[in-house]
């Protein structure tokens, strides 16, 4: 039973994998799901066992690639950063992956770039991940003393945003300016941009 166990989750994770380099590199709509059966190895029948629909797939692809895309971007607690320091680490930190030459950009974007659903099982997960960007900065900015914590978060989460859809427009790196830009945002809600 325990092998039996392990196989399918091997399958599950052979599927999970291909649809997170398919639909990095070619887009969610661009791939069907007998592409990524043929480069999981698995066959559809064993794909809709997982995963009965493609939308159940991108439901599932969403956070693991969006785990993976905010790997190294959020400090670690003990960073020694100060919060101010954080807030500027994660754009620092996102600047330097915009230069990898596979980097596309935040996965939550690009797939609600895709699917206009407001209803698709993905949206549930992009907002939870929305939202968690946002009660980051919401926390950052209360311990570092901001005038008015939720406001900065939601310019910070708008600038993120913005930087990557920046990025990936014009096919180029996070400019230096978003720094430029975070440390604006933390003057003027009484916060020194001291790392």
């Amino acid at each position: 039973m325990t092998s039996e166990v392990s196989v399918v989750d091997g399958v599950r994770e052979r599927v999970l994998e291909a649809a997170c380099e398919l639909f990095a590199a070619r887009g969610i709509n661009s791939t069907g799901v007998d592409l990524v059966s043929e480069v999981a190895g698995v066959s559809k029948r064993s794909l809709y066992q997982r995963f009965p629909s493609k939308d159940h797939l991108i439901a599932a692809y969403l956070p693991r690639a969006t785990d993976r895309f905010l790997d190294g971007l959020i400090p670690a607690e003990d960073s020694g950063l100060s919060p101010a320091g954080c807030v500027l680490e994660v754009f620092a930190a996102t600047r330097r992956k915009s230069h990898a030459a596979d980097f596309r950009g935040c996965p939550v974007l690009n797939a609600t770039a895709e699917i206009v659903d407001v209803e698709h099982p993905m949206r549930e997960v992009a907002v939870s991940y929305k939202d968690m960007m946002h009660g980051y900065f919401t926390a950052q900015a209360e311990a570092a003393g901001a005038a008015d914590p939720g406001l900065l978060a939601e310019q910070l989460v708008m600038l993120f945003d913005g930087a990557m859809a920046f990025s990936s427009v014009r096919g180029q790196p996070v400019p230096e300016s978003v720094l430029v830009t975070v440390r604006t945002l933390l003057a003027a809600q009484g916060v020194s941009a001291e790392r």
